[in-house]
């Protein structure tokens, strides 16, 4: 088996629900994001960010996001799930290399890839070099996030959670045409140990507002043309917005 038809197989694993899984193409087109998060959101998997999705609700849309997001993985790196505390001592073990460790969900269920306890403080210290991670949790805030992350029964370090590099929240609210889903919060590492909020979302208005900044605008361009394109030709199912992906990292389409 190659190695995307390998981290195609670990993404479909956290599809739950029955359907075909939802692609960034998709959650932009039901305004569950914009195209410059995406965008922003691709450079930043693209430079090898560790990401966190987070929603206190069951059904609001982290698992859909998280694996939305995975498609837009760096080419050659492999996806390991985490389906055993083992697998994470093993990992620390070995040499870096170019893997996103995933777990399904930082909760205390006894189920397929969810981890718990001081296992979350060694799957953070995960995140080094060509190494990441990529899991979700209970939480609707930074703040909440970081107070089950970095205390008891978990005690991950602050410092560790600061080399994350992508922390979005998803929201669920009812609509006049049914329930809204948006990334209500985008936050970014930045740089010293912590984390900046880079876009949030306006409910009374229904729009994304961008907050400060965007780093490196100019540098942003290809990676928003990218997500752009894709929108308007319609290429919305998952294996082909990976090809995509693909083909913009590397300049040749895959096989």
């Amino acid at each position: 088996m190659d190695l995307e038809q390998h981290n195609h197989e670990q993404i479909e694993a956290l599809n739950q629900r029955g359907g075909r899984t939802l692609s960034i193409v998709d959650l932009i087109r039901s305004g569950t994001l914009s195209v410059e998060m995406a965008a922003c959101a691709v450079r930043a998997m693209a430079e090898g960010a560790s990401l966190l999705t987070g929603a206190r609700p069951g059904g609001a849309g982290k698992t859909t996001l998280m694996a939305a997001l995975l498609h837009l993985l760096s080419p050659g790196t492999r996806i390991v799930t985490v389906d055993r505390p083992g697998a994470i001592a093993e990992a620390l073990a070995r040499p870096a290399e170019p893997a996103c460790y995933l777990a399904h969900e930082i909760g205390a269920g006894h189920w397929f890839g969810y981890i718990w306890g001081r296992s979350v403080a060694d799957y953070l210290s995960l995140i080094e070099g060509p190494r990441r991670v990529a899991s979700c949790l209970h939480a609707d805030t930074l703040e909440e996030l970081t107070g089950i992350l970095c205390s008891p029964p978990l005690g991950a370090s602050r410092e560790a959670l600061g080399r994350v590099g992508l922390v979005l929240f998803m929201h669920v609210r009812p609509g006049p045409r049914g329930l809204r889903h948006r990334v209500a919060a985008f936050h970014e590492a930045d740089g010293r140990g912590g984390h900046r909020l880079a876009f949030q979302w306006n409910e009374r208005s229904d729009t994304f507002e961008r907050v400060g900044g965007l780093r490196d605008p100019a540098g942003l361009t290809p990676y928003t043309s990218l997500i752009q394109r894709l929108v308007d030709t319609g290429v919305a199912e998952s294996v082909a917005v990976r090809r995509e992906v693909l083909t913009f990292h590397t300049g040749v389409a895959p096989s």
